[in-house]
């Protein structure tokens, strides 16, 4: 058999180890939320509730990510994951694939997140979601002051400034929350960049699109950014952020071409 064939037959199994998994997830989040429900139901939201509900759903992704790479459909690589060891702080992410959520709350210590609220009308994550304290992303200032006392009691609250997957390679547009969040909590930032080697799961593919080469994930933890000295806070927050928010874009975009000009591929 040639290299060709032998990277046709890979690319193959590849599809065939991705639809497994994500089913294997899909159906095991419906099986989690059923046994939740009661739970759900006979208990209010609480620390302790919210708690056991984070432990699960790292447990629960961590699996997700295990059987990802032992069956070959993905590689990950981590750098710098000791920085976020401590708690309490604002973790911000370039999104390039669907998964980016699940390897980071399955890397991070206390995660907490926010996401999309059509997540909570899904059968496969509501329980886990619901039980763990996920915020929706659209609870406007009341999601403010939630992202900021999550912060404040030790979650390391994950946030994706694009609020949806990378849409053309290159480009980023942030929103102002996460931003606004950092300035008014008076939080710095903990950037996180996320970056893939081959096209993986991007928004404009199908799960079953996977590249003829198996793609590697990169994990890269930076240096904090301090905010107090990247803007000029006063009390209009509005400004500051707004300039936040477009340091943070300039930001990332370098680190993303520094890292095309090194090469680095799996």
């Amino acid at each position: 058999m040639g290299i060709k064939e032998r990277r046709a037959l890979n690319r193959y199994w590849r599809i065939f180890a991705t639809g497994l998994l994500f089913a294997i997830f899909g159906l095991g989040g419906v099986l989690l939320t059923c046994t939740l429900i009661p739970i759900l139901v006979l208990t209010s939201d609480s620390e302790i509730r919210r708690k056991y509900g984070k432990k699960l759903l790292k447990k629960s992704f961590q699996s997700f990510l295990w059987g990802m790479q032992f069956l070959g459909a993905m590689n990950l690589q981590i750098k710098n994951i000791d920085r976020l060891k401590s708690g309490g702080r604002l973790v911000l992410a370039n999104h390039p694939s669907l998964i980016d959520a699940v390897i980071l709350i399955a890397l991070i210590e206390n995660p907490n997140g926010i996401i999309k609220s059509s997540l909570f009308n899904n059968p496969s994550m509501f329980g886990l979601a619901k039980m763990a304290g996920l915020m929706r992303n659209v609870e406007g200032t009341e999601l403010i002051r939630k992202a900021i006392e999550s912060i404040t009691t030790g979650d390391n609250l994950i946030i994706f400034p694009e609020g949806t997957r990378t849409k053309v390679l290159g480009e980023l547009a942030f929103k102002r929350g996460a931003a606004y969040i950092a300035i008014k909590g008076g939080f710095d930032i903990t950037p996180v960049l996320i970056v893939t080697s081959e096209p993986f799961l991007r928004k404009d593919h199908i799960w079953y699109k996977v590249p003829l080469n198996k793609p590697l994930i990169t994990i890269s933890v930076m240096e904090e950014i301090k905010v107090a000295t990247t803007v000029r806070v006063g009390k209009d927050l509005i400004l500051p952020s707004e300039e936040l928010t477009e340091y943070l874009e300039e930001y990332y975009l370098h680190k993303l071409r520094e890292y095309e000009r090194s090469g680095i591929r799996d």
